[in-house]
């Protein structure tokens, strides 16, 4: 069994969150930099986790379950929650013309957004050919969050690059 604020291989902690999310898909909420750092907010438990990326779909770090929620994040939970939502071809139309910045479809996709997000088995069940994933929101860094988060991705940091160096020691050269 973990313990909250405990260091564990960042494919132990995502399959925690998948599990997690499978059982309650509604209420989470993910903050990435382009640095590798996230931090995963669900409805009962918090992550943080340094990545570090070794191709398109594949990774190494660690991660923790958080002992409790920084305060200072709050605001962030009245955000649009992440999820998996189904989509119709009229829905894709409207998020295309959304982005293009065509009025009447910026209400349409905000409805999207405001959809009850769905589980993978969900998903599978009502075969789905459409889905949007996200919003993952993206800052420059988690420092300027809280001061809890900040000491702890250092020390995420340090232990995502050992990992690293113990699991690649022929590619870790290449990276620090």
């Amino acid at each position: 069994m973990h313990m909250e604020n405990e260091v564990e291989p960042a494919e132990e902690i995502l399959d925690r969150i998948m599990q997690q999310y499978a059982v309650e898909p509604h209420g989470w909420h993910v903050i990435s930099t382009p640095t590798g750092d996230m931090l995963v907010l669900g409805p009962r438990s918090s992550f943080q986790l340094k990545l570090i990326t070794l191709g398109p779909t594949e990774f190494t770090g660690v991660g923790v379950e958080l002992a409790s929620s920084p305060k200072s994040i709050s605001p962030i939970r009245s955000a649009p929650s992440f999820g998996l939502r189904a989509l119709s071809t009229g829905d894709l139309d409207h998020l295309v013309r959304a982005i293009h910045g065509d009025s009447e479809s910026i209400g349409e996709a905000k409805s999207i957004l405001e959809r009850r997000p769905l589980s993978p088995s969900e998903i599978e069940q009502k075969n789905i050919d459409h889905i949007l994933s996200g919003p993952i929101f993206t800052r420059p860094d988690l420092d300027s969050l809280d001061s809890t988060i900040s000491s702890l991705k250092q020390k995420l940091t340090s232990s995502a690059q050992d990992r690293f160096r113990k699991k690649y020691p022929l590619r870790s050269g290449m990276f620090f």
